[in-house]
């Protein structure tokens, strides 16, 4: 095949696995920290409630835009498996039709964000200041959605190429660029929260113009010819089969974080900042917890190719390293959370009972965040085998565990809101639990795509 990137169906799994989740846990610490300076720049120049509406507003932006993710994730899984099969001309007909796709609902959906956005803050407990605030910004995020979309597929795309220096290199440019435009709008020319929106759009046009422009010239097999330029109809199929059940997956959790979003919203009040907290804390925790995220991805990547060319065995053997590398990675970010944690909330903002509430979250986060990892690595790794429903179970016991003990505790103990703190981790566990027993049942090998593509074509010419 003309393409350049790794191949996992060769050498040791879980060396083939560190050489290339390297720059993916770079690239999710890059794309945590510039999440996290939105964040920091707006508590520090606009105050408390601006930075609780900003922070609300990913929940939102999430459950609008969670059918494009799932198309971007089917398109991943189906690209990943045809590379492992070694099929130059699915590849390209898998790229040219989800990019169809993906800008048609990017548009669709992003119309749909405009027009409800202050609709869905007020279903979530936004008012007053904060509603104004965060409308003005999701409106502007909203207006950027093809954007976003191209730029999170050639992500992905690169990825599933079994190339992640590129986006390494893009989120690079995207970081200091954001930085950069948000301290100048904000802090500069005081465009306010508008300014932190448009900084981010703005960033995210010249990542998704970089990253395009970086894998056209570097990856000759993303080229389509006049057998591939149209959406092709069975492709499309294929990529809503696993894409629609990867975007009830993702729905799942993003429903369970704007739920416990309203819960976290119903305790805020003047004298008890937990929203700004919130999202100050969820920040810290993103940036310190989440790097291992870049093993979790590259399996997805790694079960796919080795699903793809039938070679099970690979799958378990990069999985085992995975969990090794997660473990050491939990014991020592617990301890930067619980260690560290009022010091870290200090940079956002000098409230103290906001200061307060946020380390409670971190030391509540500290307690599951091992859980975090193998729910996440053993779920890109159902995903990546084609096991698109089993992501979807495990996302779904996730959110009924997680809210359903949030509220229980919340409402039911003197907890309050550190009981829907508590939700999270409880969530983490249960899910975790189930999501090892899908694994072992062995279930996912029967999932491989190639295999009943090639069964369908067959049976079409014996017809």
């Amino acid at each position: 095949m003309n393409r350049k990137g790794r191949d996992f169906t060769v050498g040791d799994p879980g060396r083939q696995l560190l050489i290339f989740a390297w720059p993916l846990v770079l690239s999710m610490l890059l794309q945590n920290l510039y999440n996290m300076a939105d964040t920091l720049i707006v508590g520090r120049y606009l105050g408390d409630t601006a930075m609780g509406a900003v922070g609300t507003c990913g929940s939102v932006t999430n459950v609008v835009l969670m059918l494009i993710g799932g198309c971007t994730q089917g398109m991943a899984v189906v690209l990943s498996q045809y590379i492992g099969a070694k099929d130059e001309i699915k590849v390209k007909k898998t790229i040219t039709t989800g990019l169809y796709m993906i800008v048609g609902m990017a548009i669709v959906f992003g119309i749909i964000g405009i027009v409800f956005a202050r609709n869905l803050l007020m279903l979530i407990n936004v008012s007053g200041e904060a509603l104004d605030y965060a409308a003005s910004y999701l409106v502007i995020i909203f207006v950027g959605s093809v954007a976003t979309a191209l730029y999170n597929m050639g992500n992905s795309m690169s990825r599933a190429l079994g190339d992640s220096v590129t986006p390494m290199i893009v989120l690079i440019v995207t970081s200091i660029l954001n930085i950069f435009l948000n301290i100048l709008f904000v802090a500069v020319f005081h465009m306010g929260v508008p300014g932190v929106a448009y900084a981010t759009i703005l960033a995210t046009i010249l990542s998704a113009i970089v990253c395009w422009g970086i894998i056209w010239k570097k990856m000759p097999i993303v080229h389509p010819d006049k057998n591939t330029i149209r959406p092709d109809g069975e492709m499309a199929k294929l990529v809503l089969r696993i894409g629609l059940p990867s975007a009830l997956q993702s729905s799942t959790v993003t429903i369970g974080i704007l739920l416990v979003q309203a819960l976290v919203n119903a305790f805020d009040t003047p004298l008890l900042p937990v929203m700004a907290a919130y999202a100050a804390a969820t920040k810290i925790e993103a940036f310190i917890s989440y790097p291992p995220g870049g093993i979790s991805q590259g399996m997805q990547v790694l079960a796919g190719q080795n699903v793809g060319a039938g070679k099970f065995e690979r799958v378990g053997k990069g999985l085992k390293a995975s969990i090794k590398i997660i473990a050491v990675y939990s014991v020592f970010s617990a301890f930067v959370l619980i260690a560290f944690g009022r010091f870290l909330m200090g940079f956002f903002t000098a409230t103290p009972a906001t200061v307060t509430i946020g380390y409670h979250y971190l030391v509540v986060t500290a307690i599951g965040v091992f859980f975090c990892g193998i729910v996440f690595t053993v779920r890109y790794t159902l995903s990546g085998s084609g096991d698109a429903s089993a992501a979807v179970y495990i996302s779904v016991i996730e959110l009924a565990v997680r809210i359903g003990s949030a509220y229980v505790l919340a409402h039911f103990t003197p907890l309050g809101y550190i009981g829907v703190f508590l939700g999270t981790p409880i969530g983490w566990m249960v899910s975790g639990a189930y999501a090892v027993v899908r694994y072992r049942s062995g279930k996912w090998k029967k999932k491989r795509i190639v295999k009943e593509d090639r069964e369908s074509a067959s049976a079409n010419v014996g017809a």
